[in-house]
């Protein structure tokens, strides 16, 4: 099996539209490695990515210092200098291996249980009401900014227990926690990301030391704060990363999918006008289509793993400490799983055979809530609108970033009930 086959995940054309090149690679270079790049590889049928997800012994989640956000070296100093009024980094849930990560995941399972995850259910439903109703009749709006950003950022912040006074401030935690991810950042983006991620974690370090003064009923800060049943407790340093994947993890997904859902449906719409009916109507077609929208946008288009030793995947011998972007966006259009995966279909019969949330240990652990708020929007914007109006879909553009896909917004036209 070739691993030679060029292309560029940073070229401008493979952050718009990196379908057609993923689609090359599965069928000629399955495991290849970027050109250029000694130390990155490519994965991207559903079998081997699948594969690597479950191996996370060889495939490992934690990256070595040096390999982790190093910044241009004509502004090294003054990143440095920023860095060293916060904290130093430690891994979280998503970057580290068993037992620490089995130990964090053990903490973490508290608020997303059934049970957690149905109480959340009846405010998030009221939330989305209120968003949606406040949607303009006849005019053109940034569906993003009223509400597929809100939404998610307003339920991380409830299940966090995270004043409403950082709402604002929080999406732009988030964003800088990913800035890098996939993206190549110029240097004013890189100091306006330490500046970020500095007040994330000067805030969060009060509001820790306010929920272990003061704990309160029901909220994530105040769980992780307490003593686990041995008496052992997170230090700061552990919690601040901790938290900040959170707000990550509970956020980045949804924005991302809920934007695409509403283009996918905008394209439904052209060829069936009671589409918004059927979502309003039909839970089971609601439930798929919040499925395929995932499966087809895979927002989080893949997460890196590092080799632990000389790995062999699909016949194809990788050195110890590549890095390895194992390509979720890829896998989930692989047409030895999905039939004529290019195409939308929400009553696809195994749609949730997708690794968008990813598989194995690292599951994301966010996804109940993720198909919950997708659900409940979907919903709420069935019962108020019969069309969102995609206005100059030619226009749209994604991000630069071959990590993270999604739109810097999405103008559409109400058309409410």
């Amino acid at each position: 099996m070739t691993t030679t086959f060029a292309f560029d995940p940073h070229a401008p054309a493979f952050y718009q539209d990196p379908y057609p090149t993923y689609a090359q690679l599965r069928s000629q270079a399955p495991v290849a490695r970027v050109p250029g790049d000694s130390e990155l590889w490519f994965v991207t049928t559903w079998e081997l990515v699948r594969e690597a997800l479950m191996d996370p012994r060889r495939f490992s989640y934690v990256f070595p210092p040096a390999r982790r956000d190093t910044p241009p070296p004509e502004i090294a100093a003054e990143v440095e200098a920023l860095r060293a009024q916060g904290l130093p980094y430690a891994s979280a849930l998503g970057t580290s291996d068993p037992p620490l990560h089995t130990r964090y995941r053990r903490m973490v399972n508290r608020a997303f249980t059934p049970r957690a995850l149905a109480a959340m259910e009846a405010p998030v439903q009221d939330v989305v009401r209120d968003l949606v109703a406040a949607l303009p009749d006849g005019e053109v709006i940034d569906i993003m900014e009223r509400l597929t950003i809100p939404l998610p950022v307003w339920a991380i912040m409830r299940i966090l227990g995270v004043d409403d006074a950082y709402r604002g401030e929080l999406r732009q935690w988030s964003a800088a926690a990913t800035a890098a991810m996939g993206s190549k950042l110029t240097p004013e983006q890189w100091l306006q990301t330490e500046r970020d991620t500095l007040r994330f974690q000067q805030v969060m370090r009060e509001l820790l030391a306010e929920h272990r003064a003061n704990p309160r009923e029901g909220d994530l800060l105040s769980a992780l704060v307490a003593p686990d049943e041995d008496g052992n407790a997170l230090s700061d340093l552990e919690l601040v990363w901790f938290v900040r994947e959170l707000v990550v993890a509970g956020n980045e997904t949804t924005v991302r999918s809920l934007a695409a859902m509403v283009l996918d449906i905008d394209a439904l719409h052209a060829k069936d006008p009671l589409v918004w009916d059927r979502l309003r109507d039909d839970e089971a077609y609601r439930r798929g289509v919040v499925e395929e929208s995932i499966r087809m946008a895979a927002p989080v288009m893949g997460l890196w793993r590092v080799t632990t030793e000389d790995v062999e995947l699909g016949g194809v011998r990788i050195p110890t400490g590549a890095s390895v972007f194992l390509a979720y966006g890829s896998a989930n259009r692989d047409d030895a799983v999905f039939d004529d995966p290019d195409t939308y279909d929400p009553e696809r019969a195994n749609v949730r055979e997708h690794l968008a949330f990813g598989h194995g240990i690292h599951v994301c652990i966010g996804a109940g809530l993720a198909r919950m708020e997708s659900s409940a929007a979907l919903l709420a914007l069935g019962r108020a609108v019969t069309s969102l109006e995609v206005i100059d879909r030619d226009s749209l553009r994604y991000e630069p970033s071959y990590g993270l896909r999604g739109l810097y917004d999405l103008p559409v036209r109400v058309h409410r009930r």
